[in-house]
This record gives C-alpha cells, structure tokens and sequence, in this order.
C-alpha cells in the first residue's frame, strides 16, 4: 500500500489526518459488496439473487458506497496511526464527508487526539499543611452523649456504673472507668481525625503535584472517558433490571448532574494515571515479575468460584495488573517522599 495519508500537527494534542482510498480499490470494494446486495434482491418475476444488477443499483448504489466506505475506513486509518506511531486517547472526529457521485479517489480528513508529552515537576514546591489532629472535651462529651442515646443500658447517666456496662457491652479493652473511657473516645476520635487529614494532605500534595507538572488533559479524552462512565453505568442499570429515570429521581440527582460528575471523576483518573506514570519513569519504579506473580497469585485465591482460570495466564490481563502494581508503588512512594509518609 503506498502513501495515501498526510500528516499534519495541529497543536500538541490534535493530528489532523488526509487520507486517500484510491478510487480503484474503492470501485473494487464497492463490486464485491454490492454482488453480496444483490444476492439478497427479492423481486417478482426473478429468482433470488438472479436480479439483473441494473435493476437495483440504482436504488441502493448511495447505501452501498456508504458501507464500502465505512467497511474500507478501519483498515486505511488503522494502517496509517501504526505508520505515524499515533496512539489516540479519544475516537477520532471526522471532518468532512466524501462525495461518493464522482469517479475519482476518495478524500477525507480527521482529528486524532493525543495525550501531549508532559515533564515531572518539581515537587519541592509542594506546600503540605501539617494540621495536628485536635479534639475539644466538647467532641468527647457528644460522642459519649450519643454512645449513652444509642445503646440501652440500665443505667441513664454519665457516670461509672454506665461507663462499666457499656465497656462491657462494646467489650472495650483495658478499660476500667468513665475517666479512662473518657480517653479512650479522645484517642479514638483522634485517630480517626489524624486519618482524615492524612487524606486531605495526600490529596492536597497529588493535586499541587499534577499542577506543577503541568497536565492538562485534552476535553475530547476526558469527554471520551466520561462517556464511557455513562455507557458502563446505563449497563449497569439494565442488567440489573433498573429503570435509570427511577434511579435517578429514587436518589434526587439529574442526568446533568451525573454527567458533570462523571467529566469531574474521568479528569482525575486522568492526570492522576498520566503522574503516576511520569513519577514511576523518573524514579524507575518497577513492578518486577515476583511483585506481578504474587499478585496473581492473591488474585486467584479470593476470585469467585466461576472464574475462568484461563485469565490468569492472559498476557494482556497480566499487563493490565502489572501497570495497576506499578502505579501503586508509585504512589505510595510519591507520598513517602512528600509526606514522609
């Protein structure tokens, strides 16, 4: 096959291509395809698919060149991305329509999306706050307060003789007293503040850390992966037998709302998968063969019963772990070079 595309950069993320299906190959196509036509005419007074060819072309000669081209299309785009070595992030957009009434090649353009080059920034910059993890005697008191509301216990008040039965009842660890449960609810209360902000700080940290490095993801990639939400959650709901208009007002949202939602969460996944990925190249990060094989191996013990064995030995499956794996390490060192985590 010779050269029949041109290439041309339109910015950093967009590549416009031309290309040409010579209208010899077209013409050839476009015969073999409408023979297969014709052997389904129906038509009184001739035997099936004996129809004489210039009975029918003419009605369906438009539909026919369509097919020809969209059957023609795949293998002339396909050929051309794996010469240019283009990895699209989004379905390509078509820019024109040829005109199939003219015997000559036909031409048409498209716009091909794809993830621009992006550098690692400097994470020195980051500016984490370190909030200390604080709890009031009032946060304390409410949480005894509503301890004492939800359980029955004999006793009605804050005092040792409850402080005894609910330890019991929860079955409270080295314990004794109102005084010591007391700090029992404050440690509690405080480790699960020290972990909510350890989220907030991690999250603060990927944010900064994908703003510095500069990556912005094209609108048609995220609009793609968002779309993609919107199929899988639509499938969802059928197989599962649920109306999404039902679901929809069962959980006071709109279609809107979810779809803003959606483009929010593809942006993330996005700039979170294209760091990790820029993070795990600059630091070398692997994820060897014994980390994958382990891996695996967690995997099939907690599969369900009727998975199919086969998928532990597909090589693409693996790929797919492995990349998981790795982009795991990355972040959990990410976070233990910014964090000291």
């Amino acid at each position: 096959m010779e050269k029949f595309y041109e290439r041309k950069d339109i910015d950093k993320s967009t590549i416009e291509l031309k290309i040409t299906i010579p209208k010899d190959s077209f013409k050839k196509s476009y015969e073999s395809l409408l023979q297969e036509e014709l052997k389904k005419a129906d038509i009184k007074g001739f035997r099936k698919g004996k129809v004489p060819a210039n009975l029918v072309e003419p009605e369906i000669s438009g539909t026919v060149k369509v097919k020809t081209f969209e059957k023609l299309v795949p293998l002339y785009v396909t050929t051309a991305l794996q010469k240019e070595d283009i990895n699209p992030i989004a379905p390509p957009v078509y820019k024109d329509f040829p005109d199939f009434s003219k015997d000559v090649d036909i031409v048409f353009s498209m716009d091909v999306t794809v993830m621009p080059e992006f550098k690692l920034g400097n994470l020195k910059k980051l500016k984490i706050e370190k909030d200390e993890a604080k709890i009031s005697k009032k946060e304390v008191e409410d949480a005894l307060e509503s301890i004492l509301k939800n359980n029955d216990t004999k006793s009605k008040e804050l005092n040792d003789e409850w402080a005894k039965e609910i330890i019991k009842k929860l079955d409270i660890k080295d314990v004794k007293d109102l005084k010591e449960l007391r700090k029992y609810v404050e440690d509690t209360l405080k480790k699960q503040k020290e972990h909510i902000l350890s989220h907030k700080r991690e999250d603060s940290a990927f944010e900064q850390a994908v703003k510095i490095s500069n990556i912005e993801i094209p609108e048609n990639a995220v609009k793609y992966e968002a779309e993609e939400r919107e199929r899988a959650f639509t499938h969802d709901m059928e197989h599962k037998g649920v109306n999404v208009d039902d679901f929809l007002k069962a959980n006071n949202i709109t279609l809107e709302k979810m779809r803003e939602l959606w483009m929010k969460d593809a942006q993330q996944a996005l700039e979170s998968d294209i760091f990790l990925k820029l993070y795990a190249k600059e630091k070398n990060i692997k994820f060897t063969d014994e980390e994958l094989a382990i891996r695996i191996e967690e995997l099939r013990k907690n599969a369900p019963k009727d998975t199919d064995p086969k998928i532990f030995e597909n090589e693409e499956w693996k790929e797919y772990i492995r990349k998981i794996g790795e982009k795991e390490k990355a972040f959990n060192e990410f976070i233990k070079e910014v964090l000291g985590a």
